[in-house]
């Protein structure tokens, strides 16, 4: 990474991602994916120190191994797979441990927390995520990223807090799963990545 490229996602959130890639990806697989980008794999424990570059990289490289359906699938996983390390970093700053949230009905305590997460991607990677209620349904619209200037980029990042607020919604509702879909993509040509969440869980 260079002075005149920052990442806008701090490092401990990218380290959170990295992890949640080692829980999706066996070594051997994170290796080649490192490779065919052309970007260096820290070691277990090593944080990575890319830049806005190398994330473009890993996004392209994404596609190339598993073409589009199948990377927005990786990243819906990694997603998943990285709820519970941003609830540990940043969790009870953002108020997942307090009491009030806690002992919220389960809607209001869903709607809360997606207000809760969307303030954590705004410090902690300039994402500004607006959240707004339908009649049966919220919306989560990514209405603001710098760092998702490049289309595969956007939709990797969509995807990823698609598979992370379906993980969330689950943890939140004591296992209860929301019907959490994609219905808006810059990266088809939509004015902004738009994720529909249902208020009523599924069972």
């Amino acid at each position: 990474m260079t002075e005149s490229e920052p990442s806008n996602c701090s490092a401990q959130m990218i380290q959170i991602v990295l992890e949640g890639a080692r829980e999706v990806l066996d070594s051997a697989e994170l290796a080649v994916l490192f490779e065919t980008a052309g970007v260096q794999l820290p070691g277990a424990g090593q944080s990575f120190n890319g830049g806005a570059g190398d994330v473009r990289l890993l996004a392209a490289a994404l596609d190339t191994r598993y073409g589009v359906l199948g990377a927005r699938g990786a990243a819906v996983r990694v997603g998943q797979a990285s709820f519970q390390g941003v609830v540990r970093a940043f969790g009870s700053e953002g108020g997942f441990e307090a009491e009030e949230y806690r002992l919220l009905p389960v809607r209001k305590r869903a709607r809360a927390g997606l207000e809760k997460l969307a303030a954590i991607f705004y410090c902690a990677c300039g994402i500004k995520v607006a959240v707004t209620a339908e009649p049966d349904a919220w919306l989560w619209t990514l209405a603001d990223c710098e760092y998702c200037q490049d289309p595969r980029i956007e939709s990797a990042v969509s995807h990823f807090m698609l598979g992370l607020l379906r993980e969330y919604l689950a943890w939140s509702s004591g296992g209860k799963v929301f019907q959490v879909e994609e219905t808006a993509c810059r990266a088809n040509g939509d004015p902004n990545c738009v994720i529909r969440i249902q208020r009523l869980p599924l069972d």
